[in-house]
């Protein structure tokens, strides 16, 4: 790759752009790098991660802690494609030469037009991939041990990676059970979009609009990982998260609510501090369903992933999607209501019709 930036060790990064807002929020281990391959910047926890000194890394080719040198040849090739990289799967090495299991959410960066690197943030849980890989062994232990074998260990220890928060991961380093399992499962979905988001992108360009939405899922997951909840699908502007699967709680009901009320919280203050590229308030929609779903693995070798299929998810979806044509941005099923009725202020705004239901449905805003 052509060398964008002449001197690495000269460049600084504007304290206003999108990584540093990130880099003060996050506690996760972050980056800066050039689009030729040198670190730029990098946080604390970054250094603590691969063992090194802040001011070793700052400088240094980034080969160095790549296990094989092409992955980043692929990753670049990836996020210049798509502009940005959700749970990329890598393996890093320390400067004790360890493995790493990470995945890598990462952005693109341009000064004058042209790609200067990317910045991000990189999440591993060595430790808890380790027990996560000794249960399955365990679980094989009284078969042969095929290769196909091997890779699906490798698989669910990446699949517990990409959809668990540290709850979840602690959880499997405690008891060595799978969360994960497959079967019928009580859970409760909330459905989140932000609205408006298609005349928002008309009006920015690429980059701009994917810095934009990378920094609301940063705080919107802060918030449903701090409730108790799992993000199961990034859809495009919005998202699926599910409160009871893979783990569940004793309030999973309330815990969706809370989460959508921080939400409206979140965005009230948003508003008040909002870019100038945003002209108008921005507001989402929220649709929260609670009932029985299939949960578990599905996919092939090639492309596995943990999900909730049922109509308890496409209630919640549709719910989502009436908050453009109801009195309410946050809208739940009468399962989800007669839950939290004496923990919310809750009314009755619609009885009748929903989309792909026989039945008339009751719906309540919060």
């Amino acid at each position: 790759m052509d060398k964008i930036i002449p001197d690495i060790k000269n460049i600084e990064c504007d304290k206003n752009c999108q990584f540093y807002n990130l880099f003060k929020k996050s506690q996760e281990a972050m980056f800066l790098t050039s689009r030729d391959g040198y670190f730029l910047d990098v946080n604390d926890s970054m250094a603590l991660l691969l063992g090194y000194k802040k001011s070793e890394l700052i400088g240094m080719n980034v080969e160095k802690i790549y296990d094989v040198n092409k992955d980043r040849d692929l990753y670049i090739k990836y996020i210049e494609e798509k502009g940005v990289a959700q749970n990329y799967e890598i393996t890093l090495k320390t400067s004790d030469g360890k493995e790493l299991f990470c995945l890598i959410d990462a952005i693109i960066w341009k000064e004058k037009g042209k790609i200067a690197g990317y910045y991000g943030i990189i999440r591993t849980k060595n430790q808890i991939v380790k027990s996560f890989q000794e249960y399955f062994n365990k679980l094989n232990a009284d078969r042969s041990s095929t290769g196909y074998e091997k890779k699906s260990q490798i698989s669910d220890t990446m699949l517990l990676m990409r959809y668990g928060s540290s709850e979840l991961l602690d959880y499997v380093q405690k008891t060595g059970k799978n969360p994960m399992q497959s079967g019928k499962r009580k859970v409760t979905i909330l459905f989140f979009d932000i609205i408006g988001s298609t005349t928002i992108a008309e009006k920015l360009s690429p980059e701009v609009f994917t810095s934009f939405l990378s920094d609301i899922f940063v705080d919107i997951m802060d918030l449903i990982y701090g409730n108790h909840g799992s993000v199961n699908k990034l859809l495009g502007d919005g998202l699926m998260a599910t409160f009871g699967v893979p783990l569940e709680t004793d309030n999973d009901e309330f815990n969706a609510v809370n989460t959508a009320k921080q939400i409206e919280e979140y965005l009230d203050t948003y508003n008040d501090v909002k870019p100038d590229f945003i002209e108008n308030e921005l507001k989402a929609g929220i649709g929260i369903a609670t009932g029985y779903v299939f949960a578990g693995v599905i996919g092939s070798v090639r492309w596995e992933e943990y999900t909730v299929l049922g109509d308890t998810v496409n209630v919640a979806a549709r719910f989502e999607k009436l908050t453009r044509k109801i009195d309410g941005n946050i809208l739940i099923d009468e399962a989800t209501y007669n839950a939290v009725k004496n923990d919310f202020p809750v009314k009755a705004i619609y009885k009748g019709a929903v989309r792909g239901r026989k039945e008339k449905m009751r719906l309540f805003s919060v």
